[in-house]
Formats: structure tokens, C-alpha cells, sequence
């Protein structure tokens, strides 16, 4: 039986996420038509408990279908080329990789197929994108900024090849005194829908 949690930060969670927030929905939808059609049939009325009840559940059903429609244009990134920068990355305890990464800020959201943290810094993959590649790094700047590492600059490729190629040379040489990674990615997943 496959893995069914969804973990910010693997490949294919936007995929999956969309999926199973689409059920969810499905789900609230079913059981709002029901709290409000069985009573009314059962009671020959409309005005009755349940069908305040059923008013009300639409609040939280409304809610997953925001965040499902915020999402609906997102996709996860290619499995092939999350292959290759997985395979750079294996074995590299001074390397984290994350895929499919949804941050959310007040001016939008903002996709990285993939983001490698090594040694302190944010390295992003990021085809196109609404927002510019600048944008994307003034916000990683300041996901640094929160974990307090200040002489950091984030770097975004939206081209794979030079990506790849710069993770080809990060995974070549290991930092004599590497920086922990998790607070980054704490900070990372926080900020992640």
C-alpha cells in the first residue's frame, strides 16, 4: 500500500494536494445536500434545524474550494528532471532537496519545482513564473533573514540545464563547515501552502 500523507516539500505533493482537497470537497458537498435534503423530505419542510445546519457547513466547504481554486492552476514539476537533481543530491548530508514548494505572500503565490538548500542558501527552480525571478529571491532573502543567516543570497534558475548544473557543482564540494538546513526548510514549509 503506497504512502497517502502528504508532506510539503516531496515530488507530486501539488498533485496530490489538489486530489485530495477535490474530495474533501466532493465530500462536503454530499454531506451538505444530504443534512439538508433528508430532513426535508423526512419533515415535509424546508424550515427546520437541519437546514440551518446545512447553511452553516457551507462555510468550511467554501473555504476548501478557495484554497483548491488558489491552487487549481499549479502542477507538480517533471518527474524527470526531479530524478536527476534527486540523484546529485543523494547520499549529501550537507544537501536538502524539496520539490513542488507553493509559498504564499501577501503579493501572490510563488512556485519552485524544486529548491536545494546547501550550506546556508536556497538554490530554486523555477520555469515559468508570474512573478519574476527577482521577486522569488527577495523572498527567499527574507525566509533567510528569519532563520538569521543575512550574508546568504538566494539564487532562482528558470532554465533546468543551468540548475542542474549548479547542483552538479554544489554536490561536488562538500563545505568544510557545513550550515544546518532545517531551520531553512522549517521557515520554507511554514511560508508553503
Amino acid at each position: 500500500m503506497g504512502e497517502t500523507k502528504l508532506i510539503k516539500g516531496t515530488y507530486g505533493y501539488i498533485d496530490r494536494w489538489k486530489k485530495s482537497k477535490l474530495v474533501m470537497i466532493l465530500l462536503w458537498v454530499i454531506f451538505i445536500a444530504a443534512l439538508f435534503l433528508i430532513p426535508a423530505v423526512i419533515m415535509g419542510t424546508r424550515y427546520n434545524a437541519f437546514t440551518v445546519a446545512a447553511i452553516v457547513m457551507v462555510l468550511p466547504a467554501a473555504r476548501q474550494a478557495v484554497q483548491y481554486f488558489a491552487m487549481m492552476g499549479f502542477h507538480s514539476g517533471r518527474q524527470d528532471e526531479y530524478e536527476k537533481i534527486a540523484a546529485l543530491t543523494q547520499g549529501k548530508k550537507w544537501m536538502v532537496l524539496a520539490a513542488d514548494m507553493v509559498l504564499a505572500s501577501e503579493s501572490g503565490h510563488m512556485v519552485l519545482n524544486m529548491l536545494v538548500i546547501c550550506n546556508g542558501n536556497i538554490y530554486g527552480y523555477a520555469p515559468k513564473q508570474k512573478k519574476s525571478r527577482e521577486a522569488i529571491e527577495a523572498y527567499l532573502t527574507n525566509i533567510l533573514m528569519e532563520a538569521d543567516i543575512t550574508h546568504k543570497k538566494p539564487v532562482v534558475h528558470e532554465n533546468f540545464e543551468e540548475f542542474e548544473e549548479m547542483i552538479m557543482m554544489l554536490a561536488a564540494n562538500e563545505p568544510s563547515a557545513p550550515v544546518d538546513a532545517g531551520t531553512i526548510f522549517a521557515g520554507l514549509k511554514a511560508n508553503c501552502m
